[in-house]
């Protein structure tokens, strides 16, 4: 009998539970995923408390951060 080998593509989700201090996710978002700030004079480099503060505030951006920081931290195999 014929042996046959298909192949698909699915989504897959993800759930993980991350312990990580907000400073060291505004510190991270800011020196590796280059987190950057809006200024009068334009986009400029992010500073951590304002970071932090946009963190607290903004559950949106907080979600989507800690998801990049798992993704960049979870083991790979």
């Amino acid at each position: 009998m014929p042996a046959y080998k298909v192949a698909w593509q699915q989504p897959a989700q993800v759930t993980a539970t991350v312990t990580v201090d907000l400073d060291q996710l505004a510190q991270w978002a800011v020196e590796v995923d280059g987190v950057r700030a809006l200024t009068e004079t334009g986009p400029g480099p992010g500073e951590l408390a304002g970071v932090r503060l946009m963190l607290e505030r903004n559950r949106h951006l907080r979600d989507e951060l800690l998801r990049q920081w798992a993704r960049a931290h979870m083991p790979h195999s």
